[in-house]
């Protein structure tokens, strides 16, 4: 029999479902629930019959609009992508995956085009644009089916592009989609797993402290709660200790102490990684909104966009040594105390 799922019968207007006992009409093959066939007595698909068609199943996806790159489903009046943030009224038809010259993928012989070689601008970490003869801001609005003179709440996406500037097209997408289409969720893998590193990175100062600092006091309380409750004498390998805390897992005050560090270390992350790139979405509109409408030179104009955006691998050391070095140091004073 096939499956009418997600189909609905034209009598009773009901969608069919797994387990749903439907028959057919022999003449035009519509589905019916079978006590829907049985109340209205004939098939009332006048239609069909008088036209001499056979019924068909509707398009699940009528109304939607997929995207070119991904595939994904949206709804029709999304401008932009809800699952990877591509235009889905771009009047580019290409995909840019197999379009001439996308960044990292496309092998050329042309010694002009210097940005269709080498590195990736897909991840949130990305990597700083290339130098060449082609304006990178075009050449990737083009790539990315983005009109060039496209604003983000009434700030043009190059000034965007200038402060963003490692991997900026990345962000410019889901910028367009949080303040088109008023979705604040997207997901940011490193900003999951690294998030006080990623702050740092970004520049995202108020987050990375708040950040760093969970990080700091899940780390001395971990520490805390083995030396307390855990007995350390003959633990030498971490296998030792993951069996010394696994024998007192039965003990209520080890058990709740391990879940509750973790859950409350899970849950900030999970925070983090839904919610970064919609706060450096936030920071970014309000810093560079202060420096397009401050009268000022265009070449101090260009320094301070550069100093206020971009990226900081100096400050993301400095959080990976102090979420480390700095936590043992504090754990010695606290015991020692």
């Amino acid at each position: 029999m096939l499956n009418y799922k997600g189909q609905k019968c034209i009598s009773c207007d009901r969608e069919f479902k797994d387990g749903d006992d439907t028959v057919v009409c022999p003449e035009c093959g519509t589905p019916y629930h079978r006590e829907c066939y049985i109340k209205e007595g004939k098939c009332i698909n006048d239609s069909l019959h008088s036209e001499g068609k056979s019924w068909t199943p509707k398009n699940s996806d009528e109304g939607k609009v997929k995207c070119q790159r991904c595939g994904g489903v949206n709804e029709e009046d999304f401008e932009y992508c809800s699952h990877c943030g591509f235009p889905l009224k771009s009047e580019e038809t290409d995909r840019p995956f197999n379009s001439e010259g996308y960044g990292g993928y496309q092998n050329t012989t042309d010694s002009t085009n210097t940005y269709g070689r080498g590195g990736f601008y897909g991840s949130p970490f990305g990597g700083g644009f290339m130098q060449g003869s082609v304006d990178p801001f075009e050449y990737y609005c083009k790539s990315y089916g983005v009109d060039v003179n496209d604003r983000i709440d009434s700030i043009g996406i190059k000034d965007y592009f200038k402060y963003i500037r490692s991997n900026p097209m990345y962000y410019i997408l889901k910028f367009l989609r949080f303040s088109k289409d008023g979705i604040k969720r997207s997901f940011n893998f490193p900003a999951f797993f690294f998030p006080h590193i990623f702050f740092f990175f970004r520049k995202m100062y108020k987050q990375a402290t708040v950040y760093l600092t969970f990080s700091i006091i899940t780390t001395i309380f971990s520490s805390w709660f083995m030396m307390s409750y855990i007995d350390m004498s003959g633990i030498s390998t971490y296998s030792d200790l993951v069996a010394s805390i696994s024998s007192r897992m039965n003990e209520p005050a080890v058990f709740w102490g391990i879940l509750g560090v973790s859950a409350f270390s899970l849950v900030t992350r999970i925070i983090s990684g839904i919610f970064a790139n919609y706060w450096y979405y936030k920071k970014a509109k309000k810093e560079v909104n202060q420096i397009v409408t401050e009268p000022m030179e265009t070449t101090e104009r260009e320094v301070l966009m550069a100093r206020k955006g971009g990226t900081s691998i100096m400050f993301a050391f400095l959080a990976y040594f102090i979420a480390n070095s700095g936590t043992s140091i504090l754990m010695n004073l606290f015991l020692n105390a």
